[in-house]
């Protein structure tokens, strides 16, 4: 450090230290203390010089009493100077008013500082020295600063169990997404099981109806698309979460709906099954041959919530119309108003490994859908 007056051989040389104190940090703003911490920025200096004591170290007792947080920044030299700051800003200026002193007293013409800075002038902002000084412990801390060199990972914190303890927490499946959950609310009743009763309007449709059975396919398959919107609709299932249910009595052999959706040929429902499980969406196919497979999991109609029962009250039947198939369900005896509407899958028997159970409440249920 040139002060403008001689000086013993050895005794003009100067050090910069930085010392990393008990959570050091590295900020874009020299001095700024550890926002993580709860410090402040002090608005002036931390520490003026203190001379040497007698073993020729400097009492800065201000800042040895306090706790450390952050970096602390030490200049010191071999005659004597030292000081300690928490600002490198004041740890500069407390140099260059050192050097001034120095030059005043001999008489000697004042340097001037202007447009240098402290972070530049003792080379903190050298990408060497900011290098080091983001792989300071605490570093991590900065939430202000933009690393250039090693970023922090960023670690979550466990939540606080509040029971104390994993084992005693009650384990929560993840629930999977079902698009058409708002037909199983409870607030969607079903309409009123009636066994009896029946009344005017219900018996003219029924007399309709009963003369249409006669008619052949093709023409009561066309006549299907608008009776099965007023004869059933999807409400919540006992059976298992949605159901179709019969909204006015259907007799014996009338249609009661199309199990209609995309016809995909029957070495494509492994490779949809598999992408429908992944989305976290329930699958629902039903096969018309061995070639071919109806996809109504995105664009079906009602008939793909019809549950499976082992005393059922429907049957599905492949019919063709116009040189093309079609999955019609039929009801195999007089359904009323608010009974659920069920058919056997008819899954092939499969190993223990593999069973469904089956909870359609019939008295000869199998326990089993396969």
């Amino acid at each position: 450090m040139d002060t403008g007056k001689p000086t013993d051989k050895g005794t003009n040389k100067s050090v910069f230290v930085t010392k990393a104190a008990e959570a050091p940090v590295s900020t874009g703003k020299a001095g700024e203390k550890d926002k993580h911490s709860g410090g402040v920025r002090a608005p002036g200096p931390l520490l003026v010089a203190s001379p040497p004591d007698q073993d020729g170290n400097s009492r800065d007792t201000a800042l040895d009493n306090k706790p450390k947080k952050g970096i602390i920044f030490e200049i010191c030299s071999e005659d004597g100077f030292h000081i300690r700051c928490e600002s490198i800003e004041e740890a500069w200026k407390s140099l260059t008013d050192k050097v001034q002193e120095a030059r005043s007293n001999a008489r000697l013409k004042e340097l001037s500082f202007e447009g240098v800075n402290g972070l530049r002038m003792l080379g903190v902002i050298h990408e060497a020295v900011v290098f080091l000084l983001e792989q300071l412990y605490g570093s991590r801390h900065c939430r202000s600063y933009h690393f250039r060199f090693h970023k922090p990972e960023e670690t979550s914190e466990p939540p606080i169990n509040p029971h104390g303890s994993a084992r005693a927490e009650m384990h929560q499946r993840r629930s999977v997404f079902d698009m058409f959950n708002f037909l199983a609310s409870k607030h969607r009743e079903p309409p009123d099981y009636r066994p009896q009763e029946e009344d005017e309007e219900e018996g003219q449709l029924r007399t309709a109806r009963r003369a249409s059975v006669e008619l052949p396919l093709a023409v009561r398959f066309k006549q299907l698309k608008t009776t099965s919107k007023e004869t059933v609709g999807v409400y919540r299932s006992p059976i298992h979460g949605r159901g179709l249910f019969c909204k006015k009595p259907i007799d014996a052999g009338e249609m009661v709906i199309e199990y209609s959706g995309n016809v995909i040929r029957s070495v494509l429902t492994d490779k949809r099954e598999k992408y429908y499980d992944g989305k976290g969406i329930g699958c629902y196919m039903f096969r018309i041959d061995d070639y071919e497979v109806v996809d109504a999991t995105m664009h079906g109609n009602a008939a793909r919530f019809i549950n499976h029962s082992c005393e059922p009250n429907c049957y599905s039947r492949v019919i063709t119309v116009d040189g093309q198939k079609h999955i019609v369900i039929f009801a195999s005896r007089r359904i009323y108003c608010g009974e659920e509407l069920t058919y056997d899958y008819k899954f092939p028997i499969e190993d223990a490994s593999n069973k469904l159970p089956c909870n359609c409440g019939a008295k000869k249920c199998r326990k089993f859908l396969n």
